[in-house]
């Protein structure tokens, strides 16, 4: 069965778990985690998402992203590929490094937000990588020592975790550390890392593989929240599919913008202004119109690498420019 593509859409909640190929380890020593954890900043700063929770372990990592303006798949990119080819040159090893790929569960903030942070906080704990909560505050690989204090993660979007449980910091720590504390035998193995629940007479239940039901809402496994919160995702994931712009018309914005003409831009000239403007068409089109980079190298004639560099300048040029798309 063919798997469904993900959903990606700005501003949304997402639990996004990764895995070693074959369960073996992705991090040796501290070093491999620090590299990560750097790269994991550099992302979220590339992509203006938010990290509110992070639990690296041994052979796998559990992230829970805010997507910002740019895509989950960006970011996810720009950590695992640099990752993983770091990985590979200093522990001498060669292939795949990651099981698949990623899982990125769209969550309901409103319902999960607090839940999903206490059980991506409480994986060391539940893998016994650490012995109680006081350990785990000084777990350097889980977000968790960050929202308690004791280890500084710039990063982090602690503070909106805290706010949940007040505006005095001290108290609202202590609070945190109550609601964790209450839910260390909560969490069952895999809850929580999945989506397609479902609201019915019973209460919220996991349909993971199961079909829709008469007389129940709708449901996803992509998606962690009840029916009425699926339903609306869906509906949103749609209409952004409907807006993809045919490139013809993402061509003539560029012309307009650059004053370069499109044979201009479709051919092979190295003119300064020409390149500028190829750069922002190849940008453009593969985020408005979703064109693919195959589709782009065989309009443009040019490599793979050549196609992703126009991509990246494209990017940047976009950010000084205002098109009417």
């Amino acid at each position: 069965m063919p798997r469904q593509a993900r959903i990606d859409i700005p501003g949304y909640l997402y639990h996004v778990i990764a895995r070693g190929i074959e369960r073996r380890k992705i991090f040796i020593d501290k070093d491999d985690y620090e590299d990560f954890l750097s790269r994991l900043e550099k992302a979220l700063d590339k992509t203006g998402s938010k990290c509110y929770a992070f639990s690296l372990l041994p052979n796998h990592f559990h992230l829970l992203i805010l997507r910002g303006p740019r895509p989950l798949a960006e970011l996810m990119r720009r950590l695992m590929t640099g990752y993983a080819v770091y990985f590979n040159l200093r522990h001498k090893r060669a292939g795949h490094l990651f099981q698949n790929r990623y899982r990125a569960i769209l969550c309901d903030l409103d319902s999960y937000f607090l839940e999903l942070v206490a059980y991506i906080h409480l994986n060391p704990l539940r893998a016994g990588l650490v012995k109680d909560l006081r350990a785990l505050g000084n777990y350097k690989w889980c977000s968790h020592g960050a929202v308690v204090g004791k280890i500084p993660v710039r990063y982090l979007a602690k503070e909106e975790i805290l706010q949940q449980f007040g505006n005095n910091v001290k108290k609202a720590r202590k609070k945190y550390e109550s609601y964790l504390k209450e839910r260390v035998n909560k969490f069952k193995p895999g809850e929580l890392s999945g989506g397609g629940l479902i609201r019915s007479k019973g209460g919220l239940s996991g349909m993971m593989g199961m079909l829709k039901e008469e007389g129940k809402e709708e449901f996803d496994e992509r998606i962690l929240g009840g029916g009425d919160f699926v339903a609306s995702v869906l509906k949103e994931g749609d209409d952004k599919e409907d807006k993809k712009l045919p490139p013809e018309e993402v061509m003539k914005a560029v012309v307009e913008a650059t004053g370069v003409r499109q044979e201009d831009i479709s051919s092979r000239s190295q003119n300064r202004q020409v390149v500028k403007a190829r750069s922002l068409y190849s940008y453009l089109a593969k985020e408005r119109c979703g064109l693919s980079g195959e589709q782009l190298m065989k309009q443009l004639r040019m490599t793979s690498g050549a196609v992703s560099h126009l991509v990246s300048r494209g990017r940047e040029l976009n950010k000084a420019l205002t098109l009417s798309l």
